[in-house]
């Protein structure tokens, strides 16, 4: 064999060797791809399911303002606040939930920011409240897609004391 001979034989394993890298590079050129894909729509989720509790939580403290989701004894309530002047794509369902009176000492923060004891009970509407359930929820139009936000509350609401007379 002549040193002309082996030249031509070794001609093509540089070929192979060429395409070899090429392949190596492309797998690494896709793995980056996905790789900032991915994060890209870990984001968007994060994004769009922090704005559906935003969305619950406002149209929550909404319906706080609404002395119609208050009335004691009342079935459940629920308003949509798409088009009002919240203008929420959210609900919120108000429940009745009970009656309670809380007698007994407890350790209050006046508004000068002291604290100091209380009593409730003694006094005609002292320490009876009317307790509801508020659930509030982002309204999704395609499950398992437009991401759902919910909050619920518990809500006291002052009352005059009806087992007093």
């Amino acid at each position: 064999m002549t040193p002309m001979d082996r030249v031509r034989n070794e001609d093509g394993l540089i070929m192979v060797v060429a395409l070899g890298i090429v392949a190596v590079l492309a797998a690494l050129t896709l793995a980056v791809a996905t790789s900032g894909q991915m994060t890209t729509v870990t984001s968007a989720l994060s994004t769009h399911g922090g704005a559906a509790f935003h969305v619950a939580d406002g149209t929550a403290h909404y319906a706080l303002g609404d002395d119609l989701n208050f009335v004691p004894y009342m079935a459940s309530r629920t308003t949509n606040l798409r088009g009002t002047t919240a203008d929420l794509d959210g609900s919120a369902t108000s429940t009745y939930a009970e009656y309670r009176a809380l007698p007994g000492n407890v350790l209050v923060r006046t508004a000068d920011g002291q604290v100091r004891a209380a009593q409730f009970g003694q006094a005609e509407g002292l320490g009876k409240m009317y307790i509801f359930r508020v659930d509030a929820k982002k309204n999704t139009a395609a499950a398992g897609i437009d991401p759902a936000g919910t909050v619920s509350m518990r809500v006291a609401k002052a009352a005059p004391c009806p087992d007093c007379g």
